[in-house]
């Protein structure tokens, strides 16, 4: 596939991280979209703000919070191992279900939440003490680079490549709108933001 202009969505703290790791490995962005609703942890993306409409390669959703219209070239990092894991809170439900891994899923976009060719997944163990703010710590640490080799995966597979991964239809998670979203520190940030 082609993808030398990519087009980010999203503008959340984990997107600047994947940003910055796509950048030190000469990707070229040529933008980004941001969240139309504010999220838990915003990020600071050091790109000028697009629409969909602009020329792109390939669009990388990256904790996007709205769905878009589907076409074979948008690719979404999703922060829980589909299909068992789909749509909001994945890591929350992680933890009330007492899992024992959790991952990352990169798979082509279409009209159903979370569907879509699985290009490649990343799993990454849960221990007994965990919150949901040691998971997205993780989701921090391993998702860059892991979004680096899915591209890299990508530019040598055909849109017929992709079109053959298997798609499950997912199992969707609510959002728990009484939760009491958690905080990074910016000493937390520093230390992720080295460590990807």
């Amino acid at each position: 596939m082609k993808i030398d202009n990519i087009l980010i969505l999203g503008s959340t703290f984990l997107t600047e991280l994947v940003v910055n790791e796509l950048k030190r490995n000469e990707f070229n962005l040529v933008g980004y979209v941001p969240n139309q609703v504010r999220s838990t942890i915003a990020g600071n993306i050091d790109l000028e703000e697009k629409d969909l409409n602009c020329e792109y390669d390939l669009a990388l959703s990256i904790q996007y919070a709205s769905l878009i219209e589907s076409n074979k070239k948008t690719f979404n990092v999703h922060t829980g191992l589909l299909p068992r894991f789909g749509g909001l809170d994945i890591l929350r439900h992680t933890i009330n279900e007492r899992e024992r891994e959790q991952g990352v899923t990169f798979h082509r976009m279409t009209d159903t939440y979370d569907f879509g060719p699985i290009v490649n997944k990343i799993t990454y163990p849960i221990l007994p003490n965990d919150t949901e703010k040691d998971l997205y710590k993780r989701l921090c640490i391993i998702t860059p680079p892991f979004i680096v080799s899915c591209l890299r995966l990508l530019r040598n597979m055909s849109v017929e490549d992709v079109d053959n991964c298997v798609s499950e239809k997912p199992r969707l998670l609510e959002r728990e709108y009484k939760k009491t979203p958690f905080e990074l520190s910016n000493k937390e940030k520093v230390f992720l933001e080295n460590a990807s």
